[in-house]
Order: structure tokens, then C-alpha cells, then sequence
């Protein structure tokens, strides 16, 4: 008898602490409870001797209680799954810049000078990657316009440079405005040629820019050539975009079904961190809700809580987001 009033006993402090910690009113049934199982044998013997006999049914009515909280624990998403290995990408989207390059014939004023065709220059360019052995650039449309509008903030503004504080016409932001996807993309920009040849031997004779234009990778372009003052000149600025295109999956990094992955493994963790569930499972001493494990589980949730915020933002994931997802997999 004394040993069936000690696992009572135990249990209906099991139920206080959930109560407790949900911050539910424990049942004036439950309290009294409580009270009579927890009181020490000696009274207990003196008040069943002064009482009446206590209710019938109490232990079905424990064994209820304490099913019904295993089963909320255990309906808490993921709690008891173990968490599986994240996909890596194996490509991430890349951008490369070459630097502003101002031509020697920068001072030269083009006012009135006939107007540089953008597609000789790109035949310009294209022959100059055939003496090395790279395949021509085809061009594109999207590419085309993608380095009008770079070209147009430049003179605008009066910003010679690859980035835009002004209204953020940048490489890696004009092409997803015009939903264009890529895995690799490079700009070269230029100004005071007075022709097409002229840039072209202009960027040839720069070693980054050389490199840009030449690359093998590289299968599509798009060049702008504008003209007006700049400063005290009025000049000639040209604009080229190299890119290898890519599907919408490889641009991002990730797939619909790969992003469902990561929601359901952030859904998993955040089962597993749940406070009613890590308090049942310490009563049970799991191993898998040590302190260790606990602190793991967090360092899991704040990583896939930095990636996702990219990922439902459909953005590309970046090296730094990589390294994340190493981590994370590393910590399994």
C-alpha cells in the first residue's frame, strides 16, 4: 500500500510541475489529491482512521491524467523525429567586378561625334575572344536592357563605379528586376572611347577587365554605350554584362521541394525546443534533451532561421549561407 501511495504520490507532483509550467489552475479535485498523497504516512494512516473512505477510481483517474499528457507530448511535431541532413548547394550564384576603367582618350570631347553602335562593340569583343580560343557571346535581350539601365544611372548620377547608392541599379539586383537568372555574372565598365574598337583594345589592355571579356565560361552579353557630360567632359560611357545563364532552382541555390525540407526540419526543431515537451522528456530522462542536446537543438534553429529568411524571400543563397548549412549538418 505504502509503495502504490509513493508512485501516486510521485505522479501528482508530475502533474503539478505541467500545470505549473502551462500555467493552468490545478482542479480543486486535483489539489486535494495532492495534499492526501503527499502527506507523510503517519497522517495519512490518522485521517483515513477520522474520514470517510476516499473516493473510488483514483488510480484510473491518474493512469488518464498521465496518458493524456504523453499524448500531447507526443503529438508536438517532430518531437521524437529524429532530424535528417540538409541538402548543400553545390552552386552558388556569383558576381565579379572588374573596377571602373577610364580610357586614355577620357579628355577627348565626343560632343557631336558619331554615336557608338552597341552591337559593334560586342562583335568587337567577340573577335578578340576568338583569337584565344573562347566561344563568341550570343547576345540577349534581357542583357541588353539590364546594361542600358546600368549605364543610364552612371551618367545620371554622375557615379562611375559598379555599385549604385542611388537607386540601386547594381549587377546583382538589375538582372533579378528583369528576372533574369544566372549562376555567374561579371560587368565591365568603361568611359572615353571615341569607337568600339577603341573601348575594346581599351579593356584588352586592363588586366582584370581582360580576364572578364575572355573568360570561357561565359555564353551570353549585353552592352550599352551612352554619351554626355561627366563632370567637366562630355564623354562616352560604355557598359558590358557577361553572364552563364541558369535555371530558377540553380540561381537560388535551392528547389521548392529542398526549401520544404528546411521548413520541415525548422517545424521538427521547433517541436523538439517546445518547453511542455523538454519538461516531459527530463522527467523521463531522455538523453536525447540533455543540456548538451538542448543547446544544439538552438544552435540548429538560429542557423535555419538565418537561411530561410533568404529562402522565403526566393534570393540566392550565399557563401555565408553555405557555411551555415554545414554547420548545421555537422552538429546532426
Amino acid at each position: 500500500m505504502l509503495e502504490d501511495v509513493g508512485r501516486c504520490c510521485k505522479m501528482l507532483q508530475y502533474i503539478a510541475k505541467c500545470c505549473e509550467m502551462l500555467r493552468i489552475a490545478l482542479p480543486k479535485k486535483i489539489c486535494w489529491l495532492t495534499y492526501t498523497f503527499c502527506m507523510p504516512a503517519k497522517m495519512n494512516a490518522k485521517r483515513k482512521r477520522r474520514s470517510a473512505p476516499r473516493p473510488s477510481g483514483i488510480r484510473p483517474f491518474l493512469i488518464i491524467i498521465f496518458i493524456m499528457i504523453m499524448a500531447i507530448s507526443s503529438a508536438i511535431p517532430g518531437s521524437n523525429t529524429p532530424l535528417p541532413p540538409l541538402p548543400v548547394p553545390t552552386r552558388i550564384t556569383e558576381t565579379a567586378y572588374s573596377g571602373p576603367l577610364t580610357l586614355e582618350s577620357f579628355n577627348v570631347s565626343v560632343l557631336g561625334a558619331q554615336t557608338i553602335d552597341r552591337i559593334d562593340f560586342v562583335d568587337e569583343i567577340n573577335k578578340e575572344r576568338v583569337k584565344v580560343g573562347a566561344p563568341p557571346l550570343r547576345l540577349s535581350t534581357v542583357l541588353m536592357n539590364a546594361a542600358k539601365m546600368r549605364a543610364g544611372v552612371i551618367l545620371k548620377y554622375q557615379n562611375f563605379s559598379h555599385q549604385d547608392p542611388h537607386e540601386g541599379i547594381e549587377l546583382g539586383t538589375v538582372l533579378p528586376k528583369l528576372n533574369y537568372h544566372f549562376v555567374y555574372a561579371s560587368e565591365n565598365i568603361g568611359m572615353g572611347g571615341v569607337s568600339a574598337a577603341d573601348f575594346a583594345r581599351g579593356f584588352m589592355a586592363s588586366t582584370y577587365h581582360r580576364q572578364n571579356l575572355l573568360d570561357p565560361r561565359l555564353t551570353e552579353t549585353g552592352a550599352a554605350i551612352v554619351d554626355g557630360p561627366y563632370k567637366q567632359y562630355y564623354v562616352n560611357i560604355a557598359v558590358q554584362l557577361f553572364a552563364i545563364p541558369g535555371g530558377e532552382d540553380e540561381y537560388r541555390g535551392y528547389s521548392p521541394a529542398e526549401r520544404k525540407l528546411y521548413e520541415n526540419a525548422y517545424t521538427m526543431l521547433s517541436g523538439k525546443l517546445n518547453p511542455f515537451r523538454r519538461m516531459v522528456q527530463k522527467l523521463l530522462r531522455n538523453p536525447d534533451y540533455s543540456e548538451k542536446k538542448i543547446t544544439t537543438y538552438s544552435r540548429q534553429k538560429k542557423i535555419l532561421e538565418t537561411v530561410l529568411v533568404r529562402m522565403r524571400e526566393d534570393k540566392p543563397l550565399q557563401n555565408p549561407d553555405v557555411a551555415l548549412i554545414l554547420e548545421y549538418n555537422t552538429l546532426l
